[in-house]
């Protein structure tokens, strides 16, 4: 599992950018399944990117382990909006209500 535990927008991100800045932002302090799920993210997020024709040139994604960045392109790179994430090593304390109540929100994607 991964947990979402960083995420920073500068002042200077353009408002043709919000949709982009929305993915990110919803995805802050979520717990994301697996590897998989990720890719799947970032596939998502290059592809709302993309379809933003003023971002075509001036950003782009950049994804290493433990962060996904929208960058500048020009000279002097900036990361104006940032996602960082780490892998969960455990989860403690669970009981059988918390369980179902997991189970609830994984079967409506996420949305309680």
């Amino acid at each position: 599992m991964i947990f979402f535990d960083y995420y920073f927008k500068a002042h200077s991100t353009p408002k043709y950018l919000e949709p982009v800045v929305m993915c990110m932002e919803r995805r802050y302090q979520v717990l994301m399944a697996d590897d998989s799920t990720l890719k799947k993210f970032v596939a998502e997020l290059t592809s709302e990117l993309n379809s933003i024709p003023k971002a075509k040139e001036r950003y782009k994604i950049k994804v290493d382990k433990g962060y996904i960045h929208i960058i500048t392109t020009h000279e002097f790179t900036e990361a104006v909006i940032r996602l960082h994430y780490k892998e969960v090593l455990s989860l403690e304390g669970f009981s059988e209500d918390l369980c179902e109540n997991l189970n609830e929100v994984a079967e409506k994607g996420g949305e309680k």
